[in-house]
Protein backbone atom coordinates (compact mmCIF):
# COMPACT_ATOMS: atom_id res chain seq x y z
CA UNK A 1 0.00 0.00 0.00
CA UNK A 2 1.25 3.61 -0.60
CA UNK A 3 -0.84 4.89 2.62
CA UNK A 4 0.18 4.86 6.15
CA UNK A 5 -2.94 2.97 6.89
CA UNK A 6 -5.64 3.98 9.75
CA UNK A 7 -4.64 5.92 12.81
CA UNK A 8 -5.50 2.77 14.32
CA UNK A 9 -3.38 0.75 12.20
CA UNK A 10 -0.54 2.98 12.79
CA UNK A 11 -1.45 3.14 16.93
CA UNK A 12 -1.41 -0.50 17.00
CA UNK A 13 2.44 -0.21 15.01
CA UNK A 14 3.26 2.18 17.15
CA UNK A 15 2.86 0.22 20.39
CA UNK A 16 4.18 -2.93 18.91
CA UNK A 17 7.85 -0.84 18.77
CA UNK A 18 7.08 1.00 22.09
CA UNK A 19 6.61 -2.52 23.91
CA UNK A 20 9.88 -3.83 22.16
CA UNK A 21 12.16 -1.37 23.72
CA UNK A 22 12.91 0.61 26.35
CA UNK A 23 14.21 4.47 25.99
CA UNK A 24 15.72 6.46 28.92
CA UNK A 25 12.92 9.25 29.97
CA UNK A 26 14.82 9.92 32.99
CA UNK A 27 15.97 12.95 31.76
CA UNK A 28 13.97 13.95 28.87
CA UNK A 29 9.53 12.74 29.30
CA UNK A 30 8.89 12.25 25.56
CA UNK A 31 10.52 9.42 23.66
CA UNK A 32 11.24 10.11 19.66
CA UNK A 33 11.55 7.36 17.18
CA UNK A 34 13.62 7.87 14.69
CA UNK A 35 12.80 5.74 11.17
CA UNK A 36 16.19 5.02 9.66
CA UNK A 37 15.88 3.81 5.70
CA UNK A 38 18.88 1.72 5.13
CA UNK A 39 17.79 -1.69 3.76
CA UNK A 40 20.96 -3.42 3.92
CA UNK A 41 21.90 -2.77 7.83
CA UNK A 42 24.27 -5.99 8.00
CA UNK A 43 26.06 -5.59 4.87
CA UNK A 44 29.58 -4.54 6.83
CA UNK A 45 30.98 -2.07 4.60
CA UNK A 46 31.63 1.52 5.09
CA UNK A 47 28.07 2.74 4.35
CA UNK A 48 27.11 0.27 7.10
CA UNK A 49 29.73 2.07 9.56
CA UNK A 50 28.69 5.38 9.00
CA UNK A 51 24.96 4.39 9.80
CA UNK A 52 26.22 2.41 13.26
CA UNK A 53 28.42 4.92 14.44
CA UNK A 54 25.28 7.58 13.46
CA UNK A 55 23.34 5.34 15.44
CA UNK A 56 25.68 4.65 18.87
CA UNK A 57 26.17 8.90 18.92
CA UNK A 58 22.29 9.02 18.85
CA UNK A 59 22.45 6.32 22.10
CA UNK A 60 25.62 8.46 23.85
CA UNK A 61 23.48 11.96 23.45
CA UNK A 62 20.25 11.29 23.45
CA UNK A 63 19.10 8.12 25.23
CA UNK A 64 15.51 8.60 24.80
CA UNK A 65 15.69 8.27 20.82
CA UNK A 66 14.44 4.77 19.80
CA UNK A 67 16.33 3.97 16.21
CA UNK A 68 13.67 2.23 14.05
CA UNK A 69 15.55 0.26 11.04
CA UNK A 70 14.08 -0.47 8.12
CA UNK A 71 16.37 -3.47 7.02
CA UNK A 72 15.65 -5.96 4.11
CA UNK A 73 18.30 -8.11 5.68
CA UNK A 74 16.59 -10.99 7.06
CA UNK A 75 18.39 -11.13 10.21
CA UNK A 76 17.01 -10.58 14.25
CA UNK A 77 18.32 -7.90 16.36
CA UNK A 78 20.55 -9.34 18.59
CA UNK A 79 21.99 -11.06 15.79
CA UNK A 80 22.54 -8.16 14.06
CA UNK A 81 24.34 -6.13 16.88
CA UNK A 82 26.11 -8.87 17.27
CA UNK A 83 27.55 -8.61 13.67
CA UNK A 84 28.06 -5.00 13.90
CA UNK A 85 30.15 -5.52 17.26
CA UNK A 86 32.65 -8.30 15.54
CA UNK A 87 32.73 -6.40 12.23
CA UNK A 88 32.92 -2.34 13.38
CA UNK A 89 34.03 -2.79 16.98
CA UNK A 90 30.41 -1.12 18.52
CA UNK A 91 28.53 -1.43 21.30
CA UNK A 92 24.82 -1.07 20.71
CA UNK A 93 22.55 -0.84 23.04
CA UNK A 94 19.61 -3.34 21.52
CA UNK A 95 16.97 -1.56 23.96
CA UNK A 96 16.68 1.49 22.22
CA UNK A 97 16.99 0.00 18.47
CA UNK A 98 13.59 -1.54 16.76
CA UNK A 99 14.14 -3.78 13.45
CA UNK A 100 11.28 -3.60 10.50
CA UNK A 101 11.89 -6.16 8.35
CA UNK A 102 11.05 -4.94 4.88
CA UNK A 103 10.05 -7.93 2.11
CA UNK A 104 10.28 -6.29 -1.16
CA UNK A 105 14.01 -5.34 -1.23
CA UNK A 106 14.15 -6.67 -4.82
CA UNK A 107 12.78 -4.10 -6.31
CA UNK A 108 16.03 -2.18 -5.51
CA UNK A 109 18.43 -5.44 -5.46
CA UNK A 110 17.24 -6.11 -8.99
CA UNK A 111 19.72 -5.44 -12.04
CA UNK A 112 17.23 -4.30 -14.67
CA UNK A 113 19.06 -4.54 -17.58
CA UNK A 114 17.82 -0.87 -18.72
CA UNK A 115 16.91 2.12 -17.22
CA UNK A 116 18.26 0.87 -14.00
CA UNK A 117 18.68 4.48 -12.46
CA UNK A 118 14.71 5.27 -12.95
CA UNK A 119 13.84 1.83 -11.93
CA UNK A 120 15.39 1.44 -8.93
CA UNK A 121 14.55 4.66 -7.62
CA UNK A 122 11.04 3.63 -8.40
CA UNK A 123 11.30 0.40 -6.70
CA UNK A 124 12.84 2.58 -3.37
CA UNK A 125 8.68 3.99 -3.36
CA UNK A 126 8.05 0.56 -2.78
CA UNK A 127 10.40 -0.18 -0.57
CA UNK A 128 9.63 2.94 1.31
CA UNK A 129 5.89 2.49 0.73
CA UNK A 130 6.38 -0.36 2.89
CA UNK A 131 8.21 0.74 5.84
CA UNK A 132 6.14 4.03 6.33
CA UNK A 133 3.21 1.35 6.49
CA UNK A 134 4.95 -0.67 9.07
CA UNK A 135 5.80 2.06 11.00
CA UNK A 136 5.75 5.91 10.23
CA UNK A 137 8.64 7.79 12.79
CA UNK A 138 8.98 10.99 14.09
CA UNK A 139 12.08 11.77 11.90
CA UNK A 140 13.03 9.69 8.73
CA UNK A 141 16.84 9.16 8.15
CA UNK A 142 17.75 8.45 4.88
CA UNK A 143 21.21 7.25 4.28
CA UNK A 144 21.02 4.91 1.01
CA UNK A 145 21.00 7.48 -1.53
CA UNK A 146 17.53 6.89 -2.38
CA UNK A 147 15.84 10.73 -2.63
CA UNK A 148 12.82 9.72 -4.51
CA UNK A 149 11.65 9.12 -0.95
CA UNK A 150 12.16 12.23 -0.12
CA UNK A 151 8.57 14.02 -1.28
CA UNK A 152 7.45 10.59 -0.74
CA UNK A 153 7.33 10.69 3.12
CA UNK A 154 6.63 14.08 2.84
CA UNK A 155 3.19 13.69 0.83
CA UNK A 156 2.39 10.81 3.39
CA UNK A 157 3.26 13.35 6.27
CA UNK A 158 4.24 16.86 6.07
CA UNK A 159 5.63 16.90 9.46
CA UNK A 160 8.27 14.67 9.38
CA UNK A 161 11.64 15.87 9.01
CA UNK A 162 13.60 14.56 6.28
CA UNK A 163 17.81 13.44 7.19
CA UNK A 164 19.81 12.80 4.61
CA UNK A 165 23.16 11.18 4.50
CA UNK A 166 24.55 11.09 1.31
CA UNK A 167 27.53 8.48 0.02
CA UNK A 168 27.11 9.65 -3.74
CA UNK A 169 24.75 11.46 -5.69
CA UNK A 170 22.31 8.72 -8.13
CA UNK A 171 23.37 11.10 -11.10
CA UNK A 172 26.36 13.28 -11.65
CA UNK A 173 27.69 15.75 -14.07
CA UNK A 174 30.79 12.90 -14.16
CA UNK A 175 28.20 10.40 -15.67
CA UNK A 176 26.43 12.71 -18.19
CA UNK A 177 30.04 13.89 -19.19
CA UNK A 178 30.90 10.09 -19.65
CA UNK A 179 27.93 9.56 -21.75
CA UNK A 180 28.30 12.49 -23.82
CA UNK A 181 31.58 11.79 -24.23
CA UNK A 182 31.45 8.60 -25.29
CA UNK A 183 33.38 6.96 -22.94
CA UNK A 184 32.76 3.25 -21.63
CA UNK A 185 32.78 2.79 -18.22
CA UNK A 186 30.66 1.21 -15.14
CA UNK A 187 27.87 2.56 -15.78
CA UNK A 188 28.09 3.30 -19.60
CA UNK A 189 28.69 -0.40 -21.30
CA UNK A 190 30.82 -0.35 -24.46
CA UNK A 191 27.76 -0.89 -26.93
CA UNK A 192 26.23 2.56 -25.89
CA UNK A 193 29.58 3.85 -26.33
CA UNK A 194 30.10 3.36 -30.00
CA UNK A 195 27.00 4.30 -31.00
CA UNK A 196 25.76 7.54 -31.37
CA UNK A 197 22.60 7.55 -31.85
CA UNK A 198 22.25 5.77 -28.46
CA UNK A 199 24.65 8.07 -26.66
CA UNK A 200 22.21 11.11 -27.45
CA UNK A 201 19.47 9.31 -25.86
CA UNK A 202 21.05 8.63 -22.88
CA UNK A 203 21.96 11.78 -22.66
CA UNK A 204 18.34 12.66 -22.90
CA UNK A 205 17.94 10.14 -20.33
CA UNK A 206 20.27 11.24 -17.69
CA UNK A 207 19.13 15.09 -18.16
CA UNK A 208 15.81 14.63 -17.36
CA UNK A 209 16.26 12.37 -13.98
CA UNK A 210 18.66 14.56 -13.04
CA UNK A 211 15.88 17.07 -13.35
CA UNK A 212 13.75 14.62 -10.89
CA UNK A 213 16.41 14.00 -8.77
CA UNK A 214 17.04 17.29 -8.03
CA UNK A 215 13.39 17.70 -7.44
CA UNK A 216 13.32 14.96 -4.95
CA UNK A 217 16.48 16.20 -3.05
CA UNK A 218 15.01 19.21 -2.46
CA UNK A 219 11.97 17.85 -0.15
CA UNK A 220 15.08 17.48 2.58
CA UNK A 221 15.41 19.34 5.67
CA UNK A 222 18.98 18.61 6.52
CA UNK A 223 21.92 17.15 4.43
CA UNK A 224 24.95 15.72 4.58
CA UNK A 225 27.74 14.47 2.24
CA UNK A 226 30.48 12.40 3.01
CA UNK A 227 33.05 14.67 0.86
CA UNK A 228 34.02 17.88 -1.11
CA UNK A 229 33.02 15.62 -4.59
CA UNK A 230 29.81 14.28 -3.06
CA UNK A 231 29.07 18.25 -1.74
CA UNK A 232 29.81 19.76 -5.04
CA UNK A 233 27.71 17.93 -6.58
CA UNK A 234 24.50 17.57 -4.26
CA UNK A 235 25.14 21.34 -3.95
CA UNK A 236 24.61 21.92 -7.27
CA UNK A 237 21.40 19.29 -7.75
CA UNK A 238 19.39 19.91 -5.08
CA UNK A 239 20.24 23.51 -4.88
CA UNK A 240 20.52 23.89 -0.95
CA UNK A 241 24.24 25.21 -0.08
CA UNK A 242 22.68 26.44 3.40
CA UNK A 243 21.72 23.25 4.37
CA UNK A 244 24.07 20.71 3.11
CA UNK A 245 27.61 20.05 4.64
CA UNK A 246 30.52 17.86 4.58
CA UNK A 247 30.45 15.12 7.67
CA UNK A 248 33.25 12.85 7.32
CA UNK A 249 32.35 9.29 7.58
CA UNK A 250 34.15 7.85 10.83
CA UNK A 251 36.89 5.83 11.03
CA UNK A 252 38.08 3.64 13.84
CA UNK A 253 41.18 5.07 14.35
CA UNK A 254 41.63 4.49 17.83
CA UNK A 255 42.96 0.81 17.34
CA UNK A 256 44.70 1.48 14.34
CA UNK A 257 47.01 4.07 15.33
CA UNK A 258 48.46 2.39 17.63
CA UNK A 259 49.28 -0.38 15.35
CA UNK A 260 54.03 0.11 15.05
CA UNK A 261 54.97 1.42 11.20
CA UNK A 262 57.38 -1.22 11.32
CA UNK A 263 58.82 -3.42 10.68
CA UNK A 264 56.21 -4.75 7.78
CA UNK A 265 55.84 -7.20 5.63
CA UNK A 266 55.23 -7.63 1.75
CA UNK A 267 51.73 -7.77 1.98
CA UNK A 268 49.00 -5.33 -0.62
CA UNK A 269 45.92 -5.13 1.01
CA UNK A 270 42.98 -4.43 -0.56
CA UNK A 271 39.75 -3.96 1.54
CA UNK A 272 36.29 -3.42 -0.47
CA UNK A 273 33.15 -5.02 -1.13
CA UNK A 274 33.12 -7.01 -3.79
CA UNK A 275 31.00 -4.96 -5.88
CA UNK A 276 31.41 -4.14 -9.67
CA UNK A 277 32.36 -0.74 -8.87
CA UNK A 278 35.12 -1.06 -7.07
CA UNK A 279 37.16 -2.51 -10.16
CA UNK A 280 39.12 -5.01 -8.33
CA UNK A 281 39.91 -6.02 -11.49
CA UNK A 282 42.42 -3.30 -12.16
CA UNK A 283 43.69 -4.65 -8.95
CA UNK A 284 44.82 -7.84 -10.57
CA UNK A 285 46.32 -6.53 -13.51
CA UNK A 286 48.23 -3.99 -11.93
CA UNK A 287 49.94 -6.58 -9.66
CA UNK A 288 50.14 -8.66 -12.92
CA UNK A 289 52.08 -6.10 -14.25
CA UNK A 290 54.10 -5.09 -11.32
CA UNK A 291 55.49 -8.89 -11.43
CA UNK A 292 56.60 -8.74 -15.14
CA UNK A 293 58.38 -5.24 -14.45
CA UNK A 294 59.79 -6.84 -11.74
CA UNK A 295 60.47 -10.49 -11.94
CA UNK A 296 62.57 -10.68 -8.72
CA UNK A 297 58.97 -10.15 -7.32
CA UNK A 298 57.89 -13.35 -9.03
CA UNK A 299 57.37 -15.97 -6.15
CA UNK A 300 59.93 -19.22 -6.44
CA UNK A 301 58.62 -22.04 -8.44
CA UNK A 302 58.51 -23.88 -5.31
CA UNK A 303 56.71 -21.39 -3.70
CA UNK A 304 52.96 -22.81 -2.71
CA UNK A 305 50.30 -20.23 -2.29
CA UNK A 306 49.77 -19.70 1.49
CA UNK A 307 46.69 -20.36 3.67
CA UNK A 308 45.73 -17.49 5.23
CA UNK A 309 46.64 -18.54 8.91
CA UNK A 310 49.75 -19.41 7.66
CA UNK A 311 51.08 -16.49 5.49
CA UNK A 312 49.42 -14.12 9.12
CA UNK A 313 52.05 -16.47 11.43
CA UNK A 314 54.72 -15.12 9.03
CA UNK A 315 53.88 -11.99 9.59
CA UNK A 316 54.03 -11.91 13.17
CA UNK A 317 57.46 -12.48 13.33
CA UNK A 318 59.43 -9.29 13.66
CA UNK A 319 62.18 -8.79 10.58
CA UNK A 320 59.74 -11.14 7.91
CA UNK A 321 60.31 -8.12 5.33
CA UNK A 322 61.98 -9.96 2.49
CA UNK A 323 61.27 -13.93 3.32
CA UNK A 324 58.42 -14.17 0.82
CA UNK A 325 57.68 -12.78 -1.90
CA UNK A 326 55.01 -10.16 -1.79
CA UNK A 327 51.32 -11.20 -1.95
CA UNK A 328 47.99 -9.63 -3.11
CA UNK A 329 45.17 -10.01 -0.08
CA UNK A 330 42.06 -8.98 -1.25
CA UNK A 331 39.51 -8.79 1.80
CA UNK A 332 35.99 -7.66 0.87
CA UNK A 333 32.34 -8.18 2.18
CA UNK A 334 29.63 -9.85 -0.25
CA UNK A 335 25.68 -8.83 -0.01
CA UNK A 336 24.77 -11.46 -2.31
CA UNK A 337 24.88 -14.07 -4.69
CA UNK A 338 26.10 -11.93 -7.03
CA UNK A 339 29.03 -10.86 -5.62
CA UNK A 340 30.32 -14.11 -3.79
CA UNK A 341 30.08 -14.68 -8.30
CA UNK A 342 32.18 -11.96 -8.80
CA UNK A 343 34.75 -12.92 -6.18
CA UNK A 344 34.96 -16.02 -7.86
CA UNK A 345 35.69 -14.34 -11.09
CA UNK A 346 38.17 -12.37 -9.49
CA UNK A 347 39.81 -15.68 -8.68
CA UNK A 348 39.60 -17.05 -12.13
CA UNK A 349 41.28 -13.73 -13.47
CA UNK A 350 44.26 -14.19 -10.81
CA UNK A 351 44.81 -17.53 -12.46
CA UNK A 352 44.79 -16.67 -15.83
CA UNK A 353 47.55 -13.98 -15.31
CA UNK A 354 49.64 -16.21 -13.46
CA UNK A 355 49.64 -14.73 -10.49
CA UNK A 356 46.99 -16.91 -8.22
CA UNK A 357 50.02 -18.30 -6.18
CA UNK A 358 50.40 -14.78 -4.84
CA UNK A 359 46.62 -13.89 -4.52
CA UNK A 360 44.61 -14.36 -1.26
CA UNK A 361 40.78 -14.27 -1.01
CA UNK A 362 39.16 -13.42 2.30
CA UNK A 363 35.77 -12.91 1.99
CA UNK A 364 33.87 -11.75 4.67
CA UNK A 365 36.34 -11.11 7.16
CA UNK A 366 35.13 -10.40 10.86
CA UNK A 367 36.61 -6.90 11.96
CA UNK A 368 39.25 -8.68 14.36
CA UNK A 369 40.84 -10.57 11.57
CA UNK A 370 41.13 -7.30 9.31
CA UNK A 371 42.91 -5.81 12.20
CA UNK A 372 45.53 -8.76 11.80
CA UNK A 373 46.24 -7.37 7.53
CA UNK A 374 46.32 -3.79 8.49
CA UNK A 375 49.16 -4.21 11.34
CA UNK A 376 51.02 -6.26 9.65
CA UNK A 377 50.50 -5.24 5.23
CA UNK A 378 52.99 -2.64 4.07
CA UNK A 379 51.10 -1.66 1.16
CA UNK A 380 47.08 -0.58 0.92
CA UNK A 381 45.63 -0.45 -2.84
CA UNK A 382 42.06 0.77 -3.33
CA UNK A 383 40.89 1.20 -7.45
CA UNK A 384 37.62 2.50 -7.73
CA UNK A 385 37.22 5.81 -9.91
CA UNK A 386 34.55 8.22 -8.70
CA UNK A 387 34.84 6.98 -5.10
CA UNK A 388 32.62 9.01 -3.44
CA UNK A 389 34.80 8.99 -0.40
CA UNK A 390 36.94 5.82 0.30
CA UNK A 391 36.77 5.13 4.71
CA UNK A 392 39.07 1.98 3.60
CA UNK A 393 41.25 4.21 2.42
CA UNK A 394 41.36 6.77 5.66
CA UNK A 395 41.42 2.64 7.71
CA UNK A 396 44.62 1.61 6.02
CA UNK A 397 46.20 4.73 6.18
CA UNK A 398 45.99 4.95 9.89
CA UNK A 399 47.10 1.59 10.57
CA UNK A 400 50.52 2.97 8.55
CA UNK A 401 50.35 1.43 4.98
CA UNK A 402 51.62 3.31 2.26
CA UNK A 403 48.39 3.56 0.45
CA UNK A 404 47.60 3.60 -3.40
CA UNK A 405 43.77 4.98 -4.67
CA UNK A 406 42.46 6.22 -7.42
CA UNK A 407 43.07 9.74 -8.61
CA UNK A 408 39.55 11.21 -8.54
CA UNK A 409 36.49 12.26 -5.63
CA UNK A 410 37.49 11.43 -2.61
CA UNK A 411 40.67 10.03 -2.51
CA UNK A 412 42.50 13.28 -4.41
CA UNK A 413 40.18 16.36 -3.12
CA UNK A 414 39.72 14.78 0.60
CA UNK A 415 42.11 12.05 1.53
CA UNK A 416 44.90 11.76 -0.38
CA UNK A 417 46.34 15.16 -0.04
CA UNK A 418 48.77 15.67 -0.89
CA UNK A 419 49.54 12.73 -3.08
CA UNK A 420 52.60 10.99 -5.35
CA UNK A 421 50.50 10.80 -8.42
CA UNK A 422 51.23 7.95 -11.11
CA UNK A 423 51.09 9.03 -13.87
CA UNK A 424 52.97 12.40 -13.30
CA UNK A 425 50.90 15.48 -13.51
CA UNK A 426 52.88 18.59 -14.91
CA UNK A 427 52.41 21.64 -12.34
CA UNK A 428 54.08 25.07 -11.85
CA UNK A 429 56.68 25.98 -10.09
CA UNK A 430 54.54 27.94 -7.92
CA UNK A 431 52.37 24.90 -7.28
CA UNK A 432 55.65 22.99 -6.58
CA UNK A 433 56.90 25.09 -4.18
CA UNK A 434 53.66 25.53 -2.52
CA UNK A 435 53.28 21.44 -2.11
CA UNK A 436 56.95 21.73 -0.45
CA UNK A 437 55.79 23.68 1.92
CA UNK A 438 53.18 21.76 3.27
CA UNK A 439 53.18 18.13 4.91
CA UNK A 440 54.81 15.38 3.18
CA UNK A 441 52.78 13.08 0.65
CA UNK A 442 50.33 10.84 2.13
CA UNK A 443 50.06 8.44 -0.40
CA UNK A 444 49.79 7.53 -4.02
CA UNK A 445 47.21 8.33 -6.48
CA UNK A 446 46.64 6.30 -10.01
CA UNK A 447 44.37 6.46 -12.58
CA UNK A 448 45.34 3.16 -14.59
CA UNK A 449 47.35 -0.71 -14.63
CA UNK A 450 50.66 1.14 -15.24
CA UNK A 451 50.35 3.56 -12.42
CA UNK A 452 48.98 1.44 -10.09
CA UNK A 453 51.80 -1.09 -10.82
CA UNK A 454 54.48 1.57 -10.62
CA UNK A 455 52.74 3.16 -7.26
CA UNK A 456 52.77 -0.48 -5.60
CA UNK A 457 56.36 -0.64 -6.74
CA UNK A 458 57.88 2.51 -5.14
CA UNK A 459 55.77 1.59 -1.76
CA UNK A 460 57.49 -1.99 -1.46
CA UNK A 461 60.86 -0.73 -2.11
CA UNK A 462 60.90 3.27 -0.45
CA UNK A 463 63.62 3.09 2.26
CA UNK A 464 62.67 3.73 5.76
CA UNK A 465 62.91 7.11 5.81
CA UNK A 466 60.71 7.49 2.48
CA UNK A 467 58.30 5.36 3.70
CA UNK A 468 58.81 6.55 7.61
CA UNK A 469 57.46 10.32 6.44
CA UNK A 470 54.99 9.44 4.77
CA UNK A 471 53.43 6.52 7.05
CA UNK A 472 53.58 9.57 9.94
CA UNK A 473 51.94 12.67 7.85
CA UNK A 474 48.69 9.71 6.64
CA UNK A 475 48.14 8.46 10.48
CA UNK A 476 48.29 12.55 11.36
CA UNK A 477 45.73 13.40 8.54
CA UNK A 478 43.28 9.85 9.47
CA UNK A 479 43.50 10.10 13.28
CA UNK A 480 42.51 14.31 13.31
CA UNK A 481 40.56 14.79 10.47
CA UNK A 482 38.74 11.42 10.08
CA UNK A 483 38.81 10.14 13.68
CA UNK A 484 35.13 9.24 14.87
CA UNK A 485 35.27 12.00 17.82
CA UNK A 486 35.13 13.91 14.12
CA UNK A 487 32.34 12.76 12.70
CA UNK A 488 30.17 12.93 16.26
CA UNK A 489 30.99 16.27 16.66
CA UNK A 490 30.12 17.32 12.91
CA UNK A 491 27.02 14.82 13.17
CA UNK A 492 25.85 16.50 16.59
CA UNK A 493 26.21 20.24 15.06
CA UNK A 494 23.82 19.15 11.94
CA UNK A 495 21.73 16.22 14.34
CA UNK A 496 21.30 18.76 17.00
CA UNK A 497 18.79 21.29 15.26
CA UNK A 498 16.32 18.49 14.18
CA UNK A 499 15.98 17.46 18.01
CA UNK A 500 15.37 20.74 18.90
CA UNK A 501 12.79 21.22 16.48
CA UNK A 502 11.25 18.35 17.86
CA UNK A 503 11.21 19.46 21.05
CA UNK A 504 9.64 22.54 20.02
CA UNK A 505 6.84 20.71 18.59
CA UNK A 506 6.06 18.80 21.47
CA UNK A 507 6.01 21.75 23.46
CA UNK A 508 3.24 23.89 21.11
CA UNK A 509 1.51 20.92 20.82
CA UNK A 510 1.91 20.58 25.26
CA UNK A 511 0.43 24.08 25.04
CA UNK A 512 -2.45 23.60 22.49
CA UNK A 513 -3.48 20.72 25.14
CA UNK A 514 -3.67 23.00 27.31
Amino acid sequence: TFTLGTQAHQDKCKARVQAATNPDTSTHPTPYYLGIFHPYPNAGGGGERVIWTMIKAIQDKYPYIVCVIYSGDAISRDDLLRNVSSKFGLTINAETIYIVELSRRWWIDYKFPRLTLLMQSLGSLVLVSQAMHQFCPDVFVETVGFAFTYPFVRLLSARIPIVAYTHYPSISSDMQTMVSSREAGFNNNDGIARSAVLSSLKSIYYKVFAHAYAFAGSFASTIMTNSSWTQNHIVKLFGKPKMTRVVYPPCDTKVLEKFPLAPRSPIIVSLAQFRPEKNHRLQIEAFAKLLETRPEFVAPADYKAEEEEALLAKCRRQGVASDFPPVLVMIGGTRNIEDEARAEELRQLARRLGVDRQVLFIVNAPWGRVLDWLQYARVGVHTMRDEHFGINIVEMMAAGLLTVAHDSAGPKLDIIVPAIRHPRVVVTEEEEEKEGDEIPPVGFVATDVDGFAKSIELALTADDKFAGDMQRAARNVAVTKFSEDAFRTAFYKRFGPVVRWLDNQASTNDDDDD
